[in-house]
């Protein structure tokens, strides 16, 4: 038996690899984004970054503020995660009164989008690293050799960057 790992290995331990991440990192991002938006609220139009674990991505708010005492208004009716109500004294204060008021499944609220975004940028970028990094010339005995895991990174990372911007505008 090879201790080389085929290409559908590597795509399935990256998959659970992202999976995980995504799914221990999105709490903690939830709550981190409440901090934020505590101290200064977002406005429409304006910008933050997402970060999930895997990647930072930036966001903007596109949320139509309406009268919030209004039961019509679009703002009463629709809350983005990054806009409901709650001051927050601390990390761990955040967990509790986010848990109690909304539940436990909001700290996983951006969960879906997150991993639609990192599965396949993982999958991609770590099945194509070590390729690439064996394809290179790569031998972990020999020392000559200590530059091609750094030059298979940024080649894997160009890889991931070129087919998610072609998707973007697609």
């Amino acid at each position: 038996m090879t201790d080389e790992l085929t290409p559908a290995q590597h795509a399935m331990s990256s998959c659970v690899g992202a999976v995980l991440t995504s799914v221990i990192m999105s709490p903690l991002d939830v709550v981190k984004i409440r901090l934020q938006a505590q101290q200064k609220p977002f406005k429409v139009g304006s910008c933050f970054i997402y970060s999930n674990g895997l990647m930072d991505c930036l966001c903007v708010c596109s949320h139509c503020h309406g009268d919030a005492n209004s039961k019509n208004s679009v703002s009463s009716r629709i809350r983005p995660w990054y806009e409901r109500p709650g001051h927050f004294n601390g990390t761990l204060d955040a967990f509790i009164k986010i848990t109690r008021t909304e539940g436990v499944t909001a700290l996983w609220s951006g969960l879906p989008p997150t991993l639609l975004m990192s599965i396949p940028s993982t999958v991609i970028y770590f099945t194509a690293y070590d390729r690439i990094k064996y394809r290179l010339g790569y031998d972990e005995h020999d020392a000559s050799t200590c530059h091609v895991p750094v030059a298979a990174g940024i080649l894997a990372r160009g890889d991931v960057n070129f087919i998610a911007l072609c998707f973007v505008f697609i």
